[in-house]
């Protein structure tokens, strides 16, 4: 049903990953995978990495030679641990301390450097910091900005490069790069600015074979490779008016990785990625398998990559760059689908009625079972992604192919403020969430209808996070029949009162700084407006969230309850801000197909999973 997977790492020619396994009780255990061999679990028994920094944590393991391969991992309880693969001894390395977290994991011979968060008396500080794994000896490197990430060590651990942030800016609008020279006893001296600074991103930085220093940085309005010589020249890398990389929700992801001296990175094209070797002002497209959260590793002589691609939940594969050849193999359970019955992602772009842009990506039904007598167009159900400066891509989603099996069409809008698009269309949202983002979905389905794709008056719009507020709102224009929210935002005073601190100031970009903004909270928080709801509405949520607390969803079912409108609220236990059991995700999707069955069928039943 579901699978998560993240931190891809490389040890001279296997890859190591991490998998979250819903029928493990969403345990994030580590997997293994050598040339021409199947993938294999090589945690202890009982161990789950997963790192809480910045609450999305990111980057929980690394691997290192050290007589046969070594596992440094962040435990659940964010201890740093090491084990050997298939063994079941776990070695504490820095024990669990209370309000401490960690993640981004490195290793550089024996160094391995990692960001530590610390809660202390109300206020969060974050630092890099390096454990030296032959003495046991930790050192603080870097300290005393918002946030830390992507921090490096050169090979011969004189240098130190990384990117970091301050409130009240996010990552994708104004993080910076720095190196920092280190000496024999790692005291960090004379560290310079590479790229970035307010309104212009830097991040992702990585050494490479002659000295030099790739990054990721804003060009002309598009996050472009950037290439940093050892004498500071630099040169812009890739072709014109493509977005590489994304926001940093996650630690650890590399998103630029160098191979036999050729630079490999990921590229957006309208809500799909694809990896590309750049080289001077030119890219070329590499084959492989992902279309969707691509993280790369460099092999010996091969490139290595994680991925969700439009026909697994995940895969992973490797493409040698001597004689070309590719391997892949997928990832989590298989589907019972047939690859011509899978609904496939068609990227699209329409119109506003002013104009505008709007990208989107279009599922069409697979059967016609809900077209009617007459052959009337299909009912749509518009999925919005959360962020909501994130995405919707074009990868295997087991809720799309649900829908889509029974007959619904679905559109993933990529509304204003969408990251894959340029700097332009992503601050499009500045000052407008709830309002841009909005218009966007009510005037997709309208072009949609127009073009005799789907039925307008049997529109259905569900979202999760951001996008559950971005889903409630437009519930209030009557465009829609129906509404689900995944743990979705619904009053924006008290999501900035109780959110964790990596999103506090999140909002102000977005709709405004407070007090002076008051009025405009109010008036985008879906609680106060659910008297101009109409149709029926489907609440889920759990009861562990620390992004989106529970209490926003039991307040907008009482207003909505208040308001005498259709509510259902499905409570998780257990569940923080994105469903990792496997019965909490069946119950879920049952829940949701039964609901857009009765409000969307005209009466019809379809079955359930």
């Amino acid at each position: 049903m579901a699978l998560s997977f993240s931190s891809v790492r490389s040890l001279g020619d296997e890859l190591f990953w991490i998998e979250g396994r819903p029928e493990l009780a969403g345990r994030r255990v580590v997997l293994r995978l050598g040339p021409g061999g199947d993938p294999v679990v090589i945690s202890p028994t009982g161990l789950s990495l997963s790192s809480r920094v910045h609450e999305y944590g990111g980057g929980e393991f690394a691997v290192r030679e050290h007589e046969g391969a070594e596992v440094l991992g962040v435990r659940a309880d964010q201890a740093l641990v090491a084990f050997r693969p298939g063994a079941e001894e776990v070695r504490v390395l820095l024990e669990a301390t209370e309000g401490v977290a960690r993640g981004d994991l490195r290793c550089a011979g024996p160094l391995l450097s990692f960001v530590q968060e610390e809660h202390v008396r109300g206020a969060v500080e974050r630092s890099i910091r390096v454990l030296d794994l032959e003495h046991g000896a930790e050192r603080v490197l870097v300290s005393g900005r918002s946030f830390y990430a992507g921090a490096r060590l050169s090979d011969d651990r004189r240098r130190l490069v990384y990117a970091c942030w301050d409130h009240p800016q996010m990552p994708w609008e104004a993080s910076e790069v720095w190196v920092a020279s280190l000496d024999e006893s790692l005291v960090t001296s004379e560290e310079r600015h590479l790229a970035g600074g307010l309104r212009s991103a830097a991040s992702h930085p990585t050494f490479v074979a002659d000295g030099s220093i790739a990054l990721l940085a804003e060009h002309e309005g598009w996050t472009r490779p950037l290439l940093i010589a050892p004498d500071g020249s630099s040169e812009v890398l890739g072709a014109d008016e493509v977005e590489h990389g994304g926001p940093i929700w996650s630690l650890g992801e590399d998103l630029l990785v160098e191979v036999d001296e050729r630079l490999f990175a990921v590229a957006q094209r309208g809500g799909v990625s694809e990896v590309v070797e750049v080289s001077g002002r030119a890219s070329r497209p590499v084959e492989v398998a992902a279309t969707a959260r691509i993280t790369l590793a460099s092999l010996e002589h091969a490139l290595g990559w994680i991925g969700a691609t439009p026909a697994s939940l995940g895969a992973v594969g490797r493409l040698a760059l001597g004689d070309g050849a590719s391997s892949m193999l997928p990832l989590g359970p298989s589907t019972p689908l047939a690859p011509d019955q899978i609904a496939r992602a068609e990227p699209m772009e329409a119109r506003g009625v002013d104009g505008r842009s709007i990208f989107a990506l279009l599922y069409r039904p697979r059967n016609g079972s809900l077209r009617g007598p007459d052959g009337e167009r299909p009912p749509v159900v518009v999925v919005c992604h959360g962020g909501p400066t994130a995405q919707a891509s074009a990868r295997f989603d087991p809720l799309i192919e649900l829908l889509s099996s029974r007959g619904f069409c679905v559109v993933a809008p990529n509304y204003a403020g969408s990251t894959g698009f340029g700097a332009a269309y992503r601050r499009r949202l500045e000052g407008a969430w709830g309002v841009a983002d909005v218009a966007d979905c009510v005037e997709l389905v309208g072009w949609l209808a127009a073009e005799g794709i789907v039925d307008g008056e049997r529109a259905a719009i569900r979202g999760s996070s951001a996008g559950g507020l971005t889903a409630l709102l437009a519930a209030t224009t009557g465009a829609f029949v129906a509404t689900v929210s995944w743990y979705g935002v619904a009053d924006l005073t008290t999501l900035v009162a109780t959110t964790h601190d990596f999103e506090a100031h999140y909002v102000d970009a977005l709709v405004g700084t407070l007090p002076e903004a008051a009025a405009r909270y109010a008036e985008r928080s879906p609680v106060n407006r659910a008297g101009e709801i109409s149709g029926a509405v489907l609440l889920l949520q759990g009861s562990d969230d620390r992004v989106v607390p529970p209490d926003q969803a039991a307040s907008m079912a009482a207003a909505l309850s208040a308001a005498g409108r259709e509510v259902t609220l499905l409570s998780f236990a257990g569940e923080g801000h994105g469903f990792r059991r496997l019965d909490t995700l069946v119950e879920a999707y049952r829940a949701e197909l039964a609901f857009y069955e009765r409000h969307l069928c005209r009466g019809a039943h379809h079955g359930g999973l």
